[in-house]
């Protein structure tokens, strides 16, 4: 199975066509995390043009490529990249690189350290789904929520080689929520972004917002790219008591052979 590499994913997001599908995935990705004050996030795939917005509201933000897909330094310090494109579409001012590579499903982090989890590119192309689902359970802290952005199935995009989206195992929404289901995860939210066709027209890419739009409200859940949010709850187990068990004796009486009759002598 074919996997685009991060030198793929960072000239489609180059693109025109790349930065206005962003634009729209990033419009439904803030209404679900308005913000992230505080929390401490991750990005497992290519999630670097989608964290962008929360490098300055979260105390921490860390990005996992996965190793069949090579890595990249991000942000661009503002030294090395200068006033290009790169540097005002993904880089912050001047900071340290976030960037790690790492097997998914052996990622380098503690117990319950991370808040957020944002998955993208990842979903579609892992090698070991199970064991990255179970990791993600293992380094959210409790309460966590967990939000992957997946091909749809049911849509245009999944079917168009023009983009990464086009690539992989998509997924319907009810596979999805199985996905999420099945590791412990309990569902809070779904949505669905880019309705708009995967072709290169300015002149439809005007009304993309209109369309997104009106498509979330007729047809909510056959865009492009599915989004889904699961949490990380843990629930006490109710400990009752062991019964014990009593054993009741009870008396019976000795069984009496019945009286016999007495012979009377002769």
């Amino acid at each position: 199975m074919f996997s685009p590499d991060v030198v793929t994913l960072r000239q489609f997001y180059a693109t025109r066509f790349g930065v206005a599908a962003r634009a729209l995935i990033t419009a439904s990705l803030k209404n679900l995390w308005p913000g992230a004050k505080g929390d401490v996030m991750l990005g497992i795939g290519y999630a670097l043009p989608y964290l962008e917005p929360y490098l300055d509201q979260a105390a921490s933000v860390m990005v996992c490529m996965p190793a069949q897909q090579g890595a990249a330094a991000w942000p661009p310090c503002a030294e090395a990249s200068g006033d290009g494109p790169d540097s005002r579409s993904l880089g912050v001012g001047s900071r340290g690189n976030v960037v790690f590579m790492s097997h998914e499903s052996e990622l380098p982090l503690p117990e319950n350290s991370v808040n957020r989890i944002l998955l993208l590119h990842s979903v579609e192309h892992s090698e070991q789904l199970a064991g990255m689902m179970d990791e993600i359970w293992r380094i959210l802290t409790p309460g966590g929520r967990v939000l992957a952005i997946v091909s749809n199935r049911m849509g245009l995009w999944a079917r168009s080689s023009r983009t990464p989206f086009g690539y992989g195992r998509p997924f319907s929404m009810s596979q999805l929520r199985d996905l999420m289901t099945v590791h412990q995860f309990t569902l809070t939210r779904s949505t669905s972004a880019l309705f708009i066709p995967p072709m290169r027209l300015r002149l439809l890419w005007r009304l993309a917002r209109h369309i997104e739009t009106v498509g979330k409200f007729l047809c909510p859940f056959i865009g492009g790219v599915l989004l889904v949010e699961a949490e990380k709850q843990l629930y006490a187990s109710i400990r009752q008591p062991v019964s014990i068990r009593k054993t009741y004796r009870v008396q019976i009486p000795a069984v009496k052979p019945a009286m016999g009759l007495k012979r009377e002598s002769s």
